[in-house]
């Protein structure tokens, strides 16, 4: 009984914090979004764009401080839930962009391609989702002279990296990385890896990159290159959504301000800000998808 009247509270004040409507769009959340979105912004009439951290977006859009949450990935269970907690129903996640992310070598190094169980060998601690051992040479992996001898050097993102997280959710299982792999800024791991022929690393997919994106493959299936059309048939599978979620009653329309600004972020010039940022963009039929949430 005192959980449902606590439950009924946390909804009173949810409805009233958002009753009182923002006067135009204000958007709290990842900075991974933010260039893209003050260009969108720009186009609307009083948008706001505060980019404190992924983190700090769904309390923000459950407490009616913003309207717009920008994360760079999905609600977790707990996000989600104190949001139905507190609404009576789901947020909803509108996806604006991709991100992919890239395994890179030097342009020198000939390795054909690598399985996802391989990049777990070269780069987790204790194998839980690959080979059950390490990979130490490159003539490991079929590489042949004059590298086939070379020791393999991993080279790792720092813990604040969100590339890092994705990296280790879809790739090592969430296992530790190996000691003694460096952690580096994106800047300086790029750096590393155009000046040592033996090392690897992963990072965001930076288009005017002269580094190598090895091809990859997940499963069954042949290796995929890091291509616009391989992310959007999902062949290519170090991939995931930028989000945008927003406050939408069942059955209700998003306030106009929000669709406005998600109308501009879905256009073809909103897209475009995107790929300037260095992500890629929805395809057409993903932008119709999203379009779609927001009737």
């Amino acid at each position: 009984m005192l959980r449902k009247l606590l439950q009924m509270i946390s909804l009173i004040f949810a409805v009233t914090a958002s009753s009182s409507t923002l006067a135009g769009v204000v958007s709290i959340g990842s900075s991974a979004l933010e260039p893209f979105l003050k260009q969108w912004a720009a186009k609307v009439s009083g948008a706001e764009i505060s980019s404190p951290g992924t983190s700090s977006a769904p309390k923000a859009l459950i407490s009616g401080k913003a309207n717009v949450a920008a994360m760079n990935r999905e609600m977790t269970n707990d996000e989600s839930e104190a949001f139905i907690r507190a609404h009576g129903y789901h947020p909803t996640g509108i996806a604006v962009a991709i991100e992919a992310v890239a395994v890179y070598v030097h342009p020198s190094n000939p390795v054909k391609g690598l399985d996802v169980r391989q990049l777990d060998a070269i780069f987790s601690a204790s194998h839980g989702c690959g080979w059950g051992g390490s990979v130490a040479t490159w003539g490991e992996l079929g590489v042949g002279a004059p590298l086939d001898k070379q020791a393999i050097m991993p080279l790792g993102h720092d813990k604040k990296s969100a590339v890092r997280d994705f990296f280790s959710k879809t790739v090592i299982c969430r296992d530790d990385f190996k000691p003694g792999i460096e952690e580096l800024s994106n800047d300086q791991l790029l750096g590393k890896l155009e000046e040592t022929k033996n090392a690897i690393g992963y990072s965001r997919y930076h288009s005017g990159s002269k580094l190598r994106a090895v091809p990859i493959k997940k499963g069954a299936g042949d290796y995929a290159e890091l291509t616009q059309a391989n992310l959007y048939n999902k062949s290519y599978k170090l991939q995931h959504f930028l989000f945008l979620y927003v406050d939408k009653p069942h059955g209700k329309p998003v306030s106009p301000e929000v669709l406005e600004f998600l109308k501009v972020g879905l256009s073809r010039e909103g897209q475009s800000a995107v790929v300037d940022a260095g992500y890629i963009p929805l395809s057409d039929e993903l932008i119709q998808r999203q379009l779609n949430k927001l009737k």
